[in-house]
């Protein structure tokens, strides 16, 4: 038993409670759908938080934490699940996880855990800690269990329903039959509509399902997937448990580079990062640009940190998934990092190889000859002229139906002509903005410098993601993590003032689409605009990069 302060237990009790379920169910799901038992998954939450829960009670009590008092915890919530119908694997499994973050997570990470400084802080802390310790247990849930609405963050229509994952996981399983267009619209439905106008490929239970609109070198992640099992509701809880692991794992690394103070900082500030709207909304959705972003920026950490050739890897798998972190290899050519850039191309051209290998010539036909077009017209994005989506989207192309809403008396037609004109010349503008931020970029010294480095990649990567037809509030989450960073190592409070204006008011959602919401809308819009400029800006500092 070893003596901790309790200030450290509590942090890392937090922690711990954070991770717990969303670990067990990932694994859990899984085993419930090999052995084909029920998953009674409001238990298993349950039964994965139990031990932290007691274990990190009896610490602050006892002052450090007690292994044996965990373990024994863990054992009595394994017997409980079993009882109440869970199958063995999954009972056991349950028990074996809570109790490895009980007895082992947890007094781990309280040797390390940062600590809130001041009373005031501490409190405010604590506040997020149960709030996003409440919401992590409910999304558990409602990820293993989608009828299980309570656990979502609307308990009816479009938030309990839709799933951006059911298109990637259909998308893998109709490129494996290599007999279909994966991209065709017919296989979306939404929750207005009775059914998809094709069928489908995989049994999505009670959610809707959405149109595939990825290159085809992503397809090989939910392709993996698919070899794992081919439940769609494991494959579910699975991801939700990868999208977790993404975005604690990225955090702690940004936040050990800024080092220090700063780094203590942005440790700290992850749980409200976690909680904001965009990355839980995009969590909630199986959405896979809160990955993107994440492994966008470690790619580029690692490539900054000398480790070229993994962070070019995982570089050019973002970039074939997503297409708009590729500015990003304009930044890198940019600043001179030409090793980088050609390890990117490479990787990027295996990648292309081991799809096509896989899922054959169709799906890059298809992706080339039929999608990127319409993509690229908006033509994909049939719906962005609809009132409630314009209000909604911070992609540039949307901005002339939001100037309609707002009093412009330009035609439908016109908005579409004007929404095109503007991609191409905010294309133009981005890549010559990360040319010019490259050509000035370099290795960073202190925790300021690195927190406005890893603010110009994030800048890039979001005005590069609004470049997209249709942006929802997803583009926000590179601005959000910024923000964190940079709010973490400023230097003053007018710093840390700054950030926290800027977010409170990106924040801002006004869906009504009526004319004053609409002005206001665009005002808002504006700020972000500004505000992924102003990072990559300030962020770029003049001297010669070292490869």
């Amino acid at each position: 038993m070893n003596a901790t302060s309790r200030p450290r237990l509590a942090v890392a009790w937090a922690l711990c409670l954070l991770g717990a379920p969303v670990l067990v169910q990932g694994v859990t799901r899984v085993l419930s759908a090999w052995t084909g038992a029920t998953h009674p998954a409001l238990v298993i939450t349950l039964a994965a938080a139990a031990p932290t829960l007691l274990a990190g009670a009896l610490a602050l009590v006892r002052g450090a934490a007690s292994p044996v008092l965990a373990w024994g915890a863990a054992a009595l919530a394994g017997v409980v699940t079993l009882g109440v119908g869970a199958a063995p694997a999954s009972a056991v499994a349950a028990a074996v996880l809570g109790g490895w973050v009980a007895a082992s997570w947890l007094p781990r990470v309280a040797a390390v855990a940062p600590v809130p400084r001041g009373r005031l802080t501490a409190a405010l802390w604590a506040v997020l800690a149960v709030l996003a310790a409440a919401q992590t247990l409910r999304m558990s849930v409602f990820m293993a269990d989608p009828r299980q609405v309570w656990g979502a963050l609307a308990p009816a229509g479009f938030v309990s329903r839709h799933s951006c994952l059911t298109s990637y996981v259909h998308g893998a399983a109709l490129a494996r039959r290599g007999d279909a267009n994966i991209y065709d619209d017919g296989y979306g439905f939404t929750e207005h509509e009775a059914g998809p106008a094709l069928p489908s490929a995989i049994d999505i239970g009670p959610l809707t399902m959405d149109t595939y609109e990825y290159p085809p070198q992503f397809l090989l992640l939910p392709r993996v997937m698919l070899a794992v099992t081919a439940d769609f509701m494991a494959i579910r809880a699975l991801w939700f448990m990868l999208t977790a692991t993404v975005l604690a794992g990225v955090g702690v690394t940004l936040a050990r580079w800024l080092g220090g103070e700063a780094g203590r900082r942005a440790t700290l500030l992850l749980p409200a990062v976690a909680v904001s709207p965009p990355l839980l909304i995009t969590a909630y959705f199986g959405n896979f640009q809160l990955m993107a972003m994440g492994l966008s920026a470690l790619a580029m950490l690692l490539i900054v940190r000398g480790r070229t050739r993994s962070g070019a890897a995982l570089l050019a798998f973002v970039i074939g998934a997503k297409i708009f972190p590729g500015i990003l290899g304009v930044y890198l050519l940019a600043a001179r990092r030409f090793a980088a850039a050609a390890w990117t191309a490479a990787f990027a051209g295996l990648y292309g190889l081991l799809a096509l290998a896989w899922f054959g010539a169709r799906p890059f036909v298809d992706f080339f000859a039929y999608h990127l077009p319409r993509l690229a017209s908006g033509e994909t994005f049939g719906f962005l002229s609809e009132p409630n989506a314009a209000m909604s989207n911070l992609g540039v192309f949307g901005v002339p139906f939001k100037l309609r809403l707002a009093g412009w008396t330009g035609s439908e037609a016109e908005a579409w002509a004007l929404g095109r004109t503007l991609s191409w010349g905010w294309t133009a503008a981005v890549v010559a903005l990360a040319a010019w931020a490259g050509w000035r970029a370099r290795d960073g010294e202190d925790a300021a410098s690195r927190a406005g480095t890893a603010g110009a990649w994030f800048g890039l990567l979001g005005l590069a993601a609004m470049r997209s037809p249709f942006a929802p509030p997803e583009a926000l989450i590179p601005l959000v993590w910024a923000l964190s960073l940079r709010a973490a190592a400023a230097r003053s409070r007018g710093g840390v003032t700054l950030g926290v204006v800027l977010w409170v008011v990106m924040m801002i959602v006004i869906p009504v689409p009526v004319q004053p919401a609409a002005i206001a809308a665009l005002g808002i819009q504006a700020v972000v605009y500004a505000t992924a400029v102003g990072l990559v800006i300030t962020g770029s500092r003049r001297g010669p990069s070292e490869d």
